[in-house]
């Protein structure tokens, strides 16, 4: 579980007839037995990692600004059982549980929290409230992200009483200095049941949201209050200092020079087939170094892998946890691990993993999983 070079996320598998060996014949899956998560802080040159945090077995999470605080999610093993999110404080080793799922400010160890189909924040350190967002019957938000200047969060909201299901959800945007608010558009969009499927990406420079429809990707710009509409496999994803943007095309992958206009290639098929395009990626607080996962290949039937990628510069890349070459993938094959990025710190000279409890088909109730095996979380 602690060979930090992979990252386990849930595989297709081998279908068949035979329930999950974690299942009861009732249906209801038996509680799996984990070993602690445990955070881990690595160096930004690769060179050196220490542990933060040992805390009870989670299976994802984001750490705060600070290094604090760590809000982290639990899936529900039975078919009933939800994804319970938690914030655990490092330094008091205190587990909570929060009210719904949430996410971190840019900039500041605040929470905000998805409650009951509204949007509070939350100071961890004191455990004040603030409603940003009340909730409404039939308009419960679906989704939000705060802006990195921390002026603004984007939210969408679902009218499920409207006849007209193009123009049921809607997108706010809320000044957080005022709490005005205003709806920006109306479009499709469909509710999935799969936990981690960001739905909005703001500029660096807080001036563009990107969001998602059910077609398309859209693009608000702030200052002039235009739309426009992008079909794209991905969102875009820009440097902190706006000088490379990742670009994940049909048959490449790359990093753009925003000054010159050319390309660092990061890999092309059949490459791309083999190995997959970067995911997760967390680019530093300051300047253009990122650290990414990657998919890397699924084992027989269960776990599928992923590397941790880290970039010190746009051409350039290490595996700060194993050796880049292909001989050294193998023994780690044999092991099953799911380490995840959660963040860096504020100065951009380490950021954090976890080393979260794996995710197997067969720890879960088989109502839980789609036809692939894939857990559906509520």
């Amino acid at each position: 579980m602690k060979r930090l070079l992979l990252v386990s996320i849930l595989t297709l598998g081998l279908l068949g007839s035979v329930l999950p060996s974690g299942t009861q014949a009732n249906g209801q899956s038996e509680q799996p037995t984990h070993e602690p998560s445990v955070i881990y802080q690595i160096t930004a040159d690769g060179k050196s990692k220490k542990v933060v945090a040992q805390m009870p077995y989670m299976h994802r999470g984001a750490i705060s600004p600070s290094g604090r605080y760590v809000y982290t999610e639990r899936i529900g093993y039975g078919k009933d059982d939800p994804t319970v999110p938690y914030l655990y404080n490092i330094q008091t080793k205190k587990l909570t549980q929060l009210s719904g799922f949430a996410k971190w400010s840019p900039k500041q160890d605040t929470l905000y929290i998805q409650e009951r189909g509204g949007i509070i924040r939350v100071n961890p350190a004191d455990g004040t409230k603030t409603v940003l967002v009340q909730a409404v019957p039939q308009y419960p938000v679906l989704d939000f992200l705060v802006s990195p200047d921390e002026q603004y969060m984007a939210f969408s909201r679902k009218n499920e009483k409207s006849g007209d299901a193009s123009q049921a959800t809607h997108l706010y945007l809320q000044h957080l200095p005022t709490r005005k608010m205003k709806i920006n558009d109306r479009y499709a969009w469909e509710l999935t049941a799969y936990r981690g499927i960001e739905q909005f990406y703001w500029l660096p420079t807080s001036k563009k949201l990107f969001y998602r429809t059910k077609d398309a990707y859209k693009e608000l710009d702030l200052p002039t209050g235009l739309k426009y509409v992008h079909k794209l496999y991905a969102f875009p994803s820009y440097s902190m200092d706006m000088k490379y943007r990742y670009v994940l095309a049909s048959n490449e992958e790359y990093l753009l020079d925003l000054q010159s206009g050319k390309k660092v290639m990061l890999q092309k098929e059949p490459q791309m087939i083999m190995e997959g395009q970067l995911d997760t990626i967390s680019w530093s607080p300051a300047g253009h170094q990122f650290a990414a996962e990657q998919f890397f290949r699924p084992s027989n039937s269960q776990d599928s892998y992923m590397m941790l990628r880290y970039y010190r510069e746009a051409p350039g890349f290490l595996l700060p946890f194993g050796g880049v070459g292909l001989s050294d993938y193998s023994p780690y094959l044999n092991k099953k691990a799911n380490v995840r990025l959660i963040g860096w710190a504020k100065d951009g000279k380490s950021f954090y993993v976890a080393d979260w409890a794996s995710i197997y088909s067969s720890d879960f109730s088989p109502e839980k999983l789609d036809p692939y095996l894939q857990v559906m979380e509520k």
